[in-house]
Order: C-alpha cells, then structure tokens, then sequence
C-alpha cells in the first residue's frame, strides 16, 4: 500500500490496511467499513531471491551514498565497491529490489539483476 491516507466514506476516520504484507484491502476501526481484494499483485507473492549486480558507476559522492545504502556498508567499502565492479551490492525479494533498481537506474547507476527481472 502506498503511504496515503484513505479516509472512511462512512464515518470519515483513517481507514487501516487488513494485511501489513499484501495490499488486500481496508477497514476502518471506528465502523467496521471497508473493501477488500482477491488480486495480489505477483511481484508479492514472488518468493525468488534476486541479486542485484553492481556493473558501472560514476565515482561520485552522491553515487558512492547510494551503493552504501544499498550494500549497507560504508562509505570507503561502497567506493570500493564501484572500483571492483561488476560486483554483487544486494540480494533480496523481488519487492526490496524493484524499489532499488528504481532508486539505481534513477541516479545512471548501471545495474544487473539475476535471475531475469521481470518488473
């Protein structure tokens, strides 16, 4: 779900998710009002682990801030990190990598995702 407030069309309290892991539905706490889905979108029900590999970047501050974030490492390791690429900076759930790969290609970070990524 999106971090967007939905407000209740009923009673006009924030509506809440039914599920934190599945963008399934609504329901709010005050009325018992709300809606609910059968679609799951499958990129969350994909139970594959992607690797996410590093394969060229400008050494720049703001591109050596990224790769750190996304390596969860520091400074000094995500410039040598950049320095050795092509080289692995995450493996993780489809979810997780979509959002990187979009902060990544957003910043000219060039990146390879194993196996095919089909998001």
């Amino acid at each position: 779900m999106s971090d967007d407030i939905v407000i209740c069309e009923k009673c006009g309290a924030e509506m809440k998710p039914l599920s934190d892991f599945y963008p399934i539905g609504m329901t709010c706490p005050n009325c018992g009002w709300g809606w609910a889905t059968t679609y799951i979108d499958p990129i969350n029900l994909d139970e594959n682990d992607y690797r996410m590999i590093l394969v060229s970047s400008e050494n720049s501050l703001s591109n050596i801030k990224l790769v750190s974030e996304t390596a969860n490492c520091n400074y000094v390791e995500a410039k040598k990190l950049i320095e050795k690429a092509p080289v692995e900076i995450f493996c993780g759930k489809a979810v997780e990598v979509k959002t990187i790969k979009e902060k990544l290609e957003a910043a000219n970070i060039e990146i390879r995702i194993e196996p095919e990524f089909p998001y």
